[in-house]
């Protein structure tokens, strides 16, 4: 070998070993970067919640420390698990956000500060279980299970006019200011009544669920009953979330 391809070989190998260790600095750099963005929101989004588990924050995205310096996350999806705001319990959330801004300085100093999302998706179940621990929690004497043709089937005994009226009833759901609206479509009872009675009865068993919990949506778009629950979800836009 001549001495003039020795030098040669020598360069390539030590330009090689600086680039790989270059990469490996950036890609250490963008995992500590990612992390510290997650967890901080995971921990925006516990502390707003109240949740005792901390939520399952991902960013997405190939290059990390750009989004980091500009202050703004493209793609987040969070998963937020036994949600809970009074009487109302919510299994799961799970929401995609686009557009979530958290300052490069928070990010530093690890302060959990307002986060906003300028727009996001979130979708979750209302089971008929925590649905029915609520309506007992508020005083509402009627049970809620799954029913035919998308319906609920409501089950109860309610006082009309002084006197305890059983009952039950097939009921739709529908928005109503962001809430979940139950309303009675077809009522059965064998008290006889009069068309005032049976117009308190259907309010009797008419309510709303408010959706309050939910963290991230702001209109409720979709509204899917099931077997053992009734599936929501929930839109919104420059949404605000305060620690």
């Amino acid at each position: 070998m001549s001495a003039g391809r020795r030098p040669r070989r020598e360069t390539v190998l030590l330009a090689a070993t600086v680039l790989l260790g270059t990469a490996l600095l950036l890609w250490g750099a963008d995992w500590a970067a990612r992390w510290g963005a997650e967890s901080l929101l995971a921990r925006s989004i516990q502390s707003a919640t109240g949740v005792d588990q901390r939520p399952v924050v991902t960013v997405h995205g190939t290059f990390f420390l750009p989004q980091v310096v500009r202050g703004r996350y493209g793609d987040v999806e969070i998963t937020v698990d036994d949600l809970t705001a009074g009487p109302l319990q919510i299994q799961r959330v799970h929401a995609r956000l686009t557009g979530v801004r958290l300052s490069f300085h928070d990010v530093l100093t690890r302060q959990a500060g307002p986060v906003v999302v300028e727009k996001s998706r979130e979708d979750a179940t209302l089971d008929y279980d925590d649905l029915n621990r609520y309506l007992k929690a508020t005083g509402r004497p009627i049970r809620i299970a799954a029913g035919p043709d998308g319906q609920a089937k409501l089950t109860g005994t309610v006082t009309v006019l002084g006197h305890p009226v059983s009952a039950s009833a097939l009921a739709r759901f529908a928005p109503k200011d962001g809430d979940l609206a139950v309303t009675p479509t077809q009522l059965d009872t064998d008290t006889p009544l009069d068309r005032a009675s049976e117009l308190l009865l259907g309010q009797r068993f008419g309510f709303v669920v408010p959706l309050d919990p939910l963290p991230f949506g702001q209109q409720l778009t979709s509204i899917r009953p099931g077997k053992k629950g009734v599936a929501v979800t929930a839109r919104g836009s420059v949404v605000v979330v305060q620690p």
